[in-house]
């Protein structure tokens, strides 16, 4: 198993033991640099689990800093989710215009150059 970051071995470290032993009851053995380590050998099986571990580790830091980041944004107002394709009084316009039927749901999408659905999903979910 040839993997160029640790990091990308112990995302879930359950698979990974997993994946682990499976290799190993094939006969694969693993190289770290220039040491081979058996995964039947204490050792190896230490040394490989303390590696996915670590990775692991790695991984849920990343993800507690983009969480820490997302909310440090929400709080400055910086993170607004996505936001709609058309400004309000366009999203007006469009309701009114197909309920009083002087357009159809596709020439409504090709005079704002949005897809059929957006203008769907603004006719029929009034709060967006």
């Amino acid at each position: 198993m040839a993997v160029a970051e640790t990091r990308r071995v112990g995302y879930a470290r359950c698979s990974t033991d997993d994946i682990l032993t499976g290799l190993s009851g094939r006969g694969v053995l693993f190289g770290v640099g220039m040491t081979i380590h058996d995964w039947s050998d204490p050792f190896g099986r230490l040394f490989l689990q303390t590696l996915a571990m670590v990775a692991e580790f790695e991984a849920n830091i990343g993800h507690q800093r983009t969480r820490e980041g997302m909310a440090l944004a929400k709080k400055n107002g910086k993170l607004k989710g996505k936001q709609p394709k058309l400004p309000a009084p366009a999203r007006r316009s469009i309701r009114r215009r197909y309920a009083e039927g002087e357009v159809s749901l596709a020439d409504l999408a090709t005079e704002y150059s949005v897809g059929r659905f957006t203008i769907h999903r603004i006719i029929h979910n009034p709060e967006t």
